[in-house]
């Protein structure tokens, strides 16, 4: 006797987009960018962003890091200093 199977995820549908145009991280002349990282603090999620930092202070020699955190249930709160001196940000969430 045959089976049937119920996909649990539901019915959907995926759409092929472009991806959005990204922002040149080469500065111009002496200019630093700063990039922000932002965790929810999950699991992994730091961990991931250590990685991003380390391989981007590798290939690039003016990019500075910020970092910013929220607790994972609740809205996240950026500092005046985030939000003033980061060029992009790259957040996780991590599980």
């Amino acid at each position: 006797m045959a089976r049937e199977l119920m996909n649990p995820c539901g019915i959907f549908a995926n759409e092929d987009l472009p991806l959005a145009p990204r922002r040149r991280i080469l500065g111009s002349g002496d200019e630093t960018i700063v990039i922000g990282l932002h965790s929810n603090q999950k699991a992994n999620a730091d961990l991931f962003l250590d990685n991003i930092q380390e391989l981007l202070s590798e290939r690039f020699d003016n990019v500075e890091f910020l970092r910013g955190q929220k607790a994972a249930s609740v809205p996240a709160v950026f500092s005046d200093e985030f939000l003033d001196r980061c060029h992009v940000v790259a957040a996780a969430f991590g599980d």
